[in-house]
């Protein structure tokens, strides 16, 4: 996929290069890459093989409104799987470059003028233009107006209710990690570099490695989980533990995400491991000894087997 950062003159492509290319734009911020992006993902590819034309993204590569919830997905990620629902193209723009522009320039200078659309997809809830005053309606017309066209894709619900970054945020704060997958179409994941820790469970028989998300990751509640780490394309079961470690330290307000996978013996210091999150085994819970820690995190052990035997 290639990626053009039109805001910064960042180019892999220059726009010149884009001449008699058609595109199909999918248009949004795709936070969390959920079933209802999906849907503008699979439209987007359905309208450039129906117009001769390339699909592709049109997105921000920061939040447009970064008080409104924490992230749920990085750019590299939102990358990674725009790719791998066939996206060929993903032109990034930034926030307040494009907020004072009027509908018409939008549609104009950007849509058509840089990104040579031919078909846009957009959300049934997609707004553009100065003030947001641009609706599907009124983006439907522009484009009819220069000879281009719109598909407009319906809210996706899942268990009866619409999916939602902010729905899905919701869940994994109540530790519901389950029902979030439901609404992503997959399990949550986070992807962090590893960080040195106490080196508790490998004194204990059970290593772990350890990895700090940002402020602004959405992460799910304290707990411990049974997940999965994959590893050189390797599916690994693990259990994760979310919070401050009651039983290993007193800095209470400082989040960790510790990890122990299961049938794993390696070198990870430094390396970018995901960890995904498939369901919510127990509370976090001091115990008053390490024999009991490692009573309980061996039945969490076996709990995180049987849960991931399940889903092969």
């Amino acid at each position: 996929m290639i990626v053009l950062d039109l805001q910064n003159e960042n180019r892999q492509l220059h726009t010149e290069d884009l001449t008699g290319i058609r595109i199909s734009a999918a248009l949004g911020f795709f936070d969390g890459v959920h079933l209802g992006h999906a849907a503008l993902l699979r439209a987007a590819c359905e309208e450039a093989s129906a117009h001769g034309a390339l699909p592709a993204v049109w997105t921000f590569p920061d939040s447009p409104f970064p008080g409104r919830g924490k992230q749920l997905t990085t750019l590299s990620e939102k990358l990674s799987l725009f790719a791998a629902h066939g996206i060929r193209y993903a032109f990034l723009y930034a926030f307040d470059e494009v907020r004072a522009l009027s509908p018409e320039q939008f549609v104009d200078e950007i849509l058509i003028g840089q990104c040579h659309v031919r078909a846009c997809v957009c959300g049934y809830n997609f707004r553009f233009g100065h003030g947001a005053v641009g609706t599907p309606e009124l983006l439907d017309k522009l484009l009819a107006e220069r000879a281009c066209s719109l598909r407009l894709i319906s809210e996706v619900c899942v268990d009866g209710q619409p999916v939602s970054a902010t729905r899905i945020r919701t869940l994994l704060t109540a530790g519901d990690t389950l029902a979030a997958a439901k609404c992503l179409g997959r399990p949550y994941s986070v992807s962090l570099p590893v960080v040195h820790g106490k080196a508790l469970g490998r004194t204990i028989g059970i290593p772990t490695i350890n990895q700090n998300p940002t402020e602004k990751m959405q992460i799910p509640a304290d707990g411990i989980y049974a997940s999965t780490v994959t590893i050189d394309g390797k599916a690994y079961p693990a259990v994760t533990n979310i919070g401050c470690r009651p039983s290993v330290t007193e800095d209470s307000h400082i989040p960790n995400i510790e990890t122990h996978i299961i049938g794993f013996s390696g070198w990870l210091y430094d390396e970018q491991v995901t960890v995904s999150f498939r369901e919510r085994l127990r509370d976090e819970t001091r115990f008053s000894s390490l024999d009991a820690l490692k009573a309980q995190i061996n039945e969490d052990i076996r709990a995180s087997e049987s849960s991931f035997s399940t889903i092969q």
